[in-house]
């Protein structure tokens, strides 16, 4: 889900950071991105070969992966957070333990979450009162609806 969430942010405009909170060797890294970018390349393609957009290249440069090791930086950066880990809520809290030590105090927190309540997850991060379930229909780029709960 997160690569389609940061594909519709980068298309509305906004620069997109997305974090593999893993930590993997250089190459295992790079390996990832390429495969994420590749995948966001390929739903632009399908956007432009529909007639939705004509320059896929603009948007594709908006979208950059970020490394576990570069994360801190990223998150300090962000406006928004969008969560999109596992449904689980050991993922789910570590995820979230680790981006509040970074994210500035107005950050917005959301989760993409499905099956998870709102409440149960605004208890993981630092400020519950920024966060909110902003749940994306998949694929996120075609389905122009998203379920919000605060």
């Amino acid at each position: 889900m997160g690569r389609g969430i940061g594909h519709v942010f980068a298309y509305a405009g906004y620069t997109v950071d997305i974090i593999d909170f893993k930590a993997r060797p250089p190459a295992e890294h790079e390996r990832l991105a390429q495969a994420a970018r590749a995948e966001i390349a390929a739903n632009l393609d399908l956007l432009r070969e529909l007639g939705e957009l004509a320059d896929s290249d603009r948007i594709l440069r908006r979208v950059r992966i970020v490394s576990h090791d570069d994360a801190p930086a990223a998150l300090a950066a962000a406006d928004v957070l969008f969560e999109g880990v596992t449904e689980t809520d050991v993922a789910k809290r570590d995820a979230f333990a680790r981006a509040c030590r970074h994210l500035r105090p107005d950050a917005i927190i959301a989760s993409t979450t499905s099956s998870m309540l709102a409440d149960k997850l605004a208890a993981m991060v630092t400020r519950p009162e920024r966060f909110l379930n902003a749940h994306f229909l998949n694929p996120a780029y075609l389905i122009p609806l998203v379920e919000v709960s605060p």
